[in-house]
């Protein structure tokens, strides 16, 4: 009987497949762990540029505010101006004319009764009305509740306030009134001692008329475009004729 002849072999279990495994997850983590990173550090850049472009459009957003705050304070600054050089105009203005205000009564010998009186300068704004500047003199303290009122009286009756006096310790005060009616429509300037919330002048202390001129800052809009000038070689508007009535035909 022939003799088999077996060979003894030794396995060492399962580590060939072992080893396959381990060196395929050895070569996995290898590529994960750089792949991790690189999307970690992509995210944190992507917030971080976020992050940075809000911070941008908030300092994009306050510098746009101050620069509408500055150009409002710009404006208001500019109106101002423009409203001082218009108070300093009038200042300037000599006005139109000035009148002196006595007291209506008289003492013995004809002399004017009372110390208190005032001149006032009567001048035109450039919207048509007028104003009014009083420098008053020999005022005595008004008494509690009263107050010293200087009242422009219109050519139709009316009394409009122009200011009230606050005499100084001398007895002089000042004041103006702005506003008023035009220099073709005044009649008298009155200062009286009245309630303080008076809506009417009292007797008057002081008064005088005043003179009815004619506006010299504004004319009539009609009259404006009637005197504007031409140009050289413009024709006159001329007024298109009426057309003619025509003879009936004869039957």
């Amino acid at each position: 009987m022939p003799t088999v002849v077996l060979m003894a072999t030794t396995s060492a279990g399962n580590q060939p497949f072992s080893r396959i495994v381990d060196s395929s997850k050895t070569s996995s983590w290898s590529i994960g762990i750089p792949i991790a990173i690189v999307v970690v550090v992509a995210v944190a850049l992507l917030a971080y540029f976020a992050a940075k472009a809000s911070q941008a459009r908030e300092q994009l957003a306050m510098a746009e505010q101050g620069a509408q705050q500055q150009q409002q304070q710009v404006t208001q600054i500019q109106q101002r101006l423009g409203v001082l050089d218009a108070e300093l105009n009038r200042l300037r203005d000599p006005g139109r004319t000035t009148v002196i205000l006595q007291s209506a009564a008289t003492g013995k010998r004809g002399k004017v009764a009372g110390g208190a009186w005032g001149a006032a300068t009567w001048g035109e704004q450039t919207d048509a009305k007028s104003w009014m500047r009083l420098n008053a003199y020999g005022l005595a303290p008004a008494p509690g509740g009263k107050a010293y009122q200087f009242w422009f009286v219109s050519a139709s009756g009316d009394s409009v306030l122009a200011g009230k006096l606050e005499p100084n310790t001398e007895g002089g005060a000042f004041v103006e009134g702005k506003d008023l009616p035009g220099v073709d429509q005044g009649k008298m300037a009155v200062v009286s001692l009245d309630d303080e919330n008076a809506k009417t002048h009292g007797q008057p202390l002081f008064q005088a008329e005043l003179p009815k001129l004619t506006p010299s800052q504004h004319a009539a809009p009609q009259a404006q475009a009637d005197a504007k000038p031409r140009a050289q070689g413009e024709p006159a508007a001329q007024t298109p004729a009426k057309p003619q009535a025509q003879p009936a035909p004869q039957k």
